[in-house]
């Protein structure tokens, strides 16, 4: 919400509003007040779009404040450059218009709450193509802002007959145009932190002799907890995925910091480096952050050779490791070691096994076991999924459709390796 002193003054504004504003366009603003402005603008991703789609979220807001002041119009505004676009609108449809042509243009100036009775007695609005060809007469405007007071957008709504607005409908105003504000802005970070996310990802499946490696991460949220990862070098395909617990942001951010320090170690894993001693030292390097944010992490790390298909890895709390053999049966990849940041001391141990010509693995997050019909003995469901698709595209196609099928509730990751059969050659 909005301070309690902006309240008092709007509380104590006269009948007729609470700013009225020459007419101004972005060059009556400080040189340096709006290049920090458009500079916020482009980094909350707000510039604006080729194609713009209507959002759920910003729509609910304008068409509420439409219905709660009968207003003819209502919008969320963001002027970019020289122009003004519309994430929401109600009662007009207009893509984009020039920014001296709008209301909003002189709320931005000010970075006040700005409210017009009647915009044709007034010289500095009379003129604004809404007046003149739309007969739009009141409009009411407040700034959104981010975190550092830089005006992003402008909450607003227009009459086509002229009127005051009590300081209680102000106030009411004030409220919605906070709603819009927490949208415009909090999602607008969470949506460009979900695009970081996804760029931290590999930026292509491995495909190397015989061997066919892919991955899928679907955050519950905007942004997530899962990580995975995956690289080869020297003949030695290095793979992790980890579950940071819980969701969102916070999640995230542990998870960054997660993939870093596993991807530290990628030159000691591929040169032959004991798995169980690379984990430690992710865990060292993690251990201080978990205990301030009383979290753990549960990470799965193997190492294939592609010559040979020798199989080296460790798991840290996950249990989550299914493989296919060529005749159908499903192992599962188990360890009795904990996750990382439980306790201090805790170490890990390497495990060895064998992918031969014709087998398939599959790593995931508990996100999917919590999609799956028995989530007792979960290997069989998940054997038969991994049975029945030939390509890991198809197989992670397979998650993606579950994931949405039965709404997820938990981020939901998986990487699918294959490798090739002898016959398949």
């Amino acid at each position: 919400m909005f301070s309690e002193d902006r309240r008092q003054a709007v509380r104590d504004a006269p009948p007729g509003g609470v700013e009225r504003r020459r007419r101004s366009d972005r060059a009556d603003l400080p040189a340096g007040v709006e290049r920090r402005r458009q500079r916020a603008v482009d980094s909350l991703g707000l510039s604006a779009p080729v194609r713009q789609q209507r959002d759920d979220r910003f729509d609910r807001i304008t068409r509420l404040a439409a219905r709660v002041f009968d207003a003819s119009w209502s919008s969320i505004t963001v002027l970019d450059g020289d122009q003004a676009w519309f994430p929401s609108a109600q009662g007009f449809d207009i893509p984009l218009m020039p920014r001296q042509d709008t209301f909003c243009s002189r709320t931005t100036h000010n970075a006040r709450l700005t409210v017009v009775p009647d915009a044709s007695l007034d010289p500095d609005f009379a003129g604004l193509p809404a007046v003149v060809n739309d007969g739009i007469r009141f409009y009411a405007g407040v700034p959104l802002t981010d975190q550092l007071g830089n005006v992003v957008g402008v909450f607003c709504v227009y009459d086509h007959a002229p009127r005051t607005m009590p300081g209680t409908d102000l106030e009411t105003l004030e409220d919605l145009a906070a709603w819009a504000q927490s949208e415009l802005v909090g999602s607008s970070e969470m949506l460009r932190a979900g695009t970081v996310q996804k760029a931290m990802l590999p930026a292509a499946p491995i495909h190397r002799d015989d061997w066919h490696v892919d991955g899928i991460c679907l955050p519950a949220l905007a942004v997530g907890g899962d990580l995975f990862d995956f690289a080869v070098t020297n003949g030695v395909v290095h793979i992790g995925l980890g579950d940071v617990m819980g969701k969102g942001t916070g999640a995230a951010l542990v998870g960054a910091g997660v993939r870093a320090a596993v991807r530290s170690t990628h030159p000691e894993v591929v040169g032959g480096a004991d798995l169980g001693s690379t984990t430690y030292r992710v865990a060292r390097t993690l251990q201080e952050d978990l205990n301030r944010g009383e979290s753990f992490v549960t990470l799965f790390q193997c190492a294939i050779d592609v010559a040979d298909g020798t199989l080296r890895y460790v798991d840290a709390g996950a249990g989550l490791c299914v493989v296919v053999r060529t005749d159908g049966s499903v192992e599962r990849l188990q360890s009795s070691d904990r996750p990382i940041g439980i306790l201090p001391e805790d170490t890990w141990t390497e495990h060895r096994d064998h992918l031969a010509p014709g087998d398939r693995m599959l790593i995931f997050s508990d996100g999917l076991l919590d999609l799956l019909a028995d989530q007792v003995e979960w290997w069989h469901e998940v054997g038969r999924l991994v049975a029945a698709h030939e390509e890991p595209s198809g197989l992670l196609l397979a998650v993606r459709e579950l994931a949405t099928e039965q709404v997820s509730l938990d981020d939901v990751t998986a990487v699918a390796v294959y490798r090739r059969s002898e016959g398949d050659r």
